[in-house]
């Protein structure tokens, strides 16, 4: 593949401001597409950005995020009361779970469809989040990178890593020193929590020079942005989603993560 390598992170349901940096990036079938997680939850087309994902094996790779797994440990047992359902009711579970169902009663003609279809598609998506990696390492340019959702536990090496460090870990990740030759690139913490200004920007590590955080706070925030890294040269498009008008895509491309955008406050992820 003779394209560039790209990684964004924490879609959050946001299907037209997806679509509209794939038309900024001129993304097409000779590129590399990581997604580094969160692609439900919060905004109201994670269906359809699953479906997109699925559309294109070869070239978009999806890792596993928190919500992801918040979701897969709902689908198992179904209920709201028990700790992982009510950690995803308030992380925005709700919103994703009523659009499967919409998606489901559409061609459902009783409730003994439903249900059976329902059961389904809980099956296959459990089966979906249990295969997605929850990092991935690479070689671009002759930079040694890894791609994962929240971090690392800064202790461990990699094969040591566990599937809920490598999706929930926040600041005892990003204010160590991560792996000694390799560049860690993460989304999850929305940067307004990370850059010293408060802004969406992407974060390039200044003390250990060793981690890239990318998460614009696309899903909690109305003043996030989506950021899209291009490993090839590190170079940064960002498009806020206060500017995504319908059928009009915006965005600004920097050499060094410099689209400025502005704190915002709500939840944390």
């Amino acid at each position: 593949m003779a394209g560039k390598v790209y990684a964004l992170s924490d879609l959050h349901g946001n299907l037209e401001i997806f679509l509209a940096m794939l038309e900024k990036i001129h993304f097409d079938d000779r590129d590399m597409l990581y997604i580094l997680g969160d692609c439900n939850d919060r905004g109201d087309k994670a269906m359809e950005i699953y479906h997109l994902i699925r559309q294109h094996p070869d070239n978009m790779i999806l890792l596993k995020g928190n919500h992801e797994l918040m979701m897969r440990d709902f689908l198992l047992k179904r209920d709201w009361e028990c700790p992982r359902g009510r950690l995803w009711q308030s992380n925005g579970g709700v919103k994703t779970l009523e659009q499967m169902e919409r998606f489901l009663k559409k061609g459902c003609s009783c409730e003994k469809e439903f249900l059976e279809k329902r059961a389904d598609l809980d099956r296959w998506m459990i089966g979906y989040v249990d295969s997605l990696p929850s990092f991935i390492e690479l070689n671009v340019g002759g930079q040694e990178l890894v791609l994962i959702h929240a971090g690392i536990n800064p202790e461990a090496s990699l094969k040591e890593q566990d599937e809920e460090i490598c999706a929930w870990i926040r600041d005892w990740f990003y204010l160590s020193p991560a792996i000694k030759g390799k560049t860690i690139i993460f989304g999850h913490t929305p940067l307004c929590y990370i850059n010293s200004n408060k802004s969406f920007d992407v974060w390039f590590d200044p003390v250990y020079q060793d981690k890239i955080g990318i998460d614009g706070g696309l899903g909690p925030f109305d003043n996030g942005q989506l950021n899209c890294l291009c490993l090839n040269d590190m170079s940064v498009t960002a498009i806020k989603k206060r500017d995504l008008k319908p059928g009009v895509e915006k965005g600004q491309k920097t050499d060094q993560g410099g689209v400025k955008g502005g704190p915002g406050a709500g939840s944390k992820d």
